[in-house]
């Protein structure tokens, strides 16, 4: 192998080692001019952009959606958007939670697929009135903290009530 391609190959590398590096710091590359999203996507793809969290000591819950749904008489329950069919159809879910959770989307696609969520759930459930969605986090204490009885706390990051068209309250 001549030499500048093994320079060349080294260099790839390095810059690849460089956004490995980065990625489990947590640093977000959207914003680092205009090679940011070409970078965040080579680090996404790659999978240079994980962080790597799960070995730190304070690491919570993967995010969580809660669907209440409420009937004609007042009722509450809570139903779940996973099928339960196959292990591949909860991760398709699962993910379409993390995209949900993503802080960069915007909230006229959150409140998109909150509706979609709604309806979905109101075609399973004639019955039902409204949809109350709930996404957010479980907060896990330290262990310092959990071992003196500190609870674990949810955090809500996005929440909507979806009424039935035609037949909910107003």
């Amino acid at each position: 192998m001549i030499l500048r391609t093994r320079i060349l190959l080294l260099g790839a590398a390095a810059f690849h080692l460089a956004l490995v590096v980065l990625g489990g710091l947590g640093f977000c590359l959207w914003g680092a001019g205009p090679l940011g999203p070409l970078l965040t996507y080579y680090a996404a793809l790659t999978g240079a952009d994980s962080g790597y969290g799960f070995y730190a000591p304070s690491v919570g819950d993967p995010p969580t959606l809660t669907l209440t749904i409420v009937d004609d008489e007042g009722r509450a329950r809570l139903e779940s958007l996973a099928p339960r069919i196959t292990r591949e159809a909860d991760i398709r879910v699962e993910d379409l939670i993390e995209v949900f959770h993503n802080r960069r989307i915007d909230e006229a696609v959150r409140a998109r697929l909150a509706a979609s969520w709604a309806a979905e759930l109101f075609s399973r459930h004639p019955s039902a009135r409204s949809v109350t969605v709930d996404m957010g986090f479980h907060r896990v204490p330290s262990l310092v903290a959990a071992s003196r009885g500190a609870p674990t706390r949810w955090r809500s990051v996005y929440r909507a009530r979806v009424v039935r068209p035609g037949g909910g309250e107003p």
